[in-house]
């Protein structure tokens, strides 16, 4: 293949823009592209090639959908930059720029052009980008039965070119700090809720980053209030104030106990600050995923790959694999720090590098 293959695929997927809730154009033009292929489509997401029964299989996992553009990256084009070319465009790093990795390797390896010991499925879905409920990644999960059977899922969300194993956890939760409302002329006939969190407020925002150390690779537990919010008019003195906290924490627990550090950190943190009897509703939940650093094809994929390797400081779909028993990773060419930026872009020489790493440990023998 020429040599500038991955930079026109990227940009002709660039160029199907397709926000979340907006993703049929780009699926059709997966779906057409790949019509002579064995292929399940579920809503907007669809599952590329199938297993021939006796060889392991790999899923090359990503998502179709991107956030809203920007004047910066509406165009998608190829820029020169010191240090090289890079593609611009909105997706580009996040992740589409994963996505044309993904399905090179695969057409290669169903072609005959990349000899593997391996199947190599194609998992490209949508609605990543929006409510968690909508991800249609669970959907495809549930009518594709056998994907729970393969041997490693290679999310290839944006990591610098690092193998990033495993995902935090996540709660958001509502605290409601009580007050009483009063005429804002007379504030002493009421309880000011805002100002009374505001030492609350203070407690959370110094609670430093926890590193907690899972399979040898160390993940930060993190505490972050998000929002804030009341009801009231501007002359009345607010007599509840709410906040969005958001724990980010590592897979060394699950959900519930997670739950249950926060509503105790909650209840530490507003006695000691006289913040009232805080009411706490958690509001949504994602589950983390264990890095899986010794499991064989884990391990393979490191050997192989050479990359570096690191914990995934944030919740990915490896987590979905996770819950049914697919160990999964995440290792993608895009840059984390141009993730939903304005001017978003990816280097084309870490295009190359990823595809030429997703080749070796392809065509790496399995070990019997």
């Amino acid at each position: 293949m020429a040599a500038d293959d991955l930079v026109q695929r990227l940009l002709d997927h660039c160029a199907l823009m397709c926000e979340t809730g907006e993703e049929g154009p780009i699926a059709d033009a997966v779906a057409e592209r790949y019509a002579d292929h064995p292929i399940v489509r579920v809503g907007n997401s669809l599952v590329v090639g199938e297993p021939s029964g006796d060889r392991p299989v790999v899923a090359l996992v990503g998502h179709l959908d991107v956030v809203a553009p920007t004047d910066d990256d509406r165009e998608p084009r190829v820029e020169a930059r010191e240090g090289g070319d890079v593609v611009v465009g909105r997706g580009t790093s996040d992740m589409k720029a994963g996505n044309v990795v993904a399905m090179r390797v695969y057409e290669e390896v169903a072609s005959g052009a990349l000899a593997s010991d391996r199947d190599v499925v194609l998992v490209l879905y949508a609605a990543e980008e929006g409510p968690a409920e909508d991800n249609e990644l669970a959907a495809v999960l549930d009518a594709v039965p056998w994907l729970g059977d393969v041997a490693l899922a290679v999310v290839l969300e944006p990591t610098d070119g690092e193998v990033q194993l495993g995902c935090l956890g996540g709660l958001h939760a509502t605290l409601t700090i009580p007050g009483r409302q009063a005429h804002s002329a007379r504030p002493w006939h009421g309880r000011n809720a805002v100002t009374r969190a505001g030492r609350l407020l203070t407690a959370f925002d110094e609670l430093a980053p926890v590193e907690v150390e899972v399979d040898g690779i160390t993940f930060r537990d993190v505490w972050s209030i998000t929002q804030a919010s009341t009801s009231n008019g501007r002359n009345v003195i607010p007599g509840s104030f709410a906040i969005n906290l958001n724990l980010r924490f590592a897979p060394s627990r699950d959900v519930a106990a997670a739950e249950a550090e926060l509503r105790d950190m909650v209840a530490t943190i507003a006695a000691d600050t006289d913040a009232g009897e805080v009411a706490v509703e958690v509001t949504d939940t994602a589950p983390p995923a264990h890095p899986h650093a010794t499991t064989p094809a884990v391990a393979a994929f490191v050997a192989a790959t050479g990359a570096p390797v690191a914990a995934k400081q944030a919740w990915t779909d490896v987590a979905r694999f996770g819950q049914i028993g697919v160990p999964a990773l995440n290792y993608g060419p895009g840059r984390t720090d141009q993730a939903h930026q304005r001017g978003e872009y990816v280097e084309v020489a870490a295009l190359h590098a990823a595809y030429e790493r997703l080749v070796t440990f392809i065509g790496t023998a399995v070990e019997a």
